[in-house]
């Protein structure tokens, strides 16, 4: 192995270990996942349903639910949630026939 090789699977070995380590900034795995993803598609307003079904399984309409759902258990910012609140607003159901 050259030394260029050695130091990028170094490199990556200690980019895993710190990975590994960090404290997580949601509770679980699930949330933290959600929340990510919603603050990296946020600049460019809701993901794509296509995006959306790919990485969760679900509708975007499911996906915002759930992301709401999360957000309250979460350890987000005041910041990161105002950005949540513009880009995938939180429609409150009333219970009612229609919602």
């Amino acid at each position: 192995m050259n030394p260029r090789e050695y130091r990028q699977r170094r490199q990556r070995r200690r980019a895993a270990r710190i990975e590994a380590h960090r404290k997580r900034n949601h509770p679980d795995a699930e949330a933290e996942h959600l929340i990510e993803f919603a603050i990296r598609w946020a600049p460019f307003g809701v993901a794509h349903e296509e995006e959306v079904l790919v990485h969760f399984g679900m509708t975007t309409r499911r996906f915002i639910e759930r992301l709401w759902q999360v957000i309250p258990e979460s350890n987000c910012v005041h910041d990161e949630i105002r950005i949540l609140a513009s880009a995938y607003p939180h429609h409150c159901r009333t219970g009612g026939p229609g919602g």
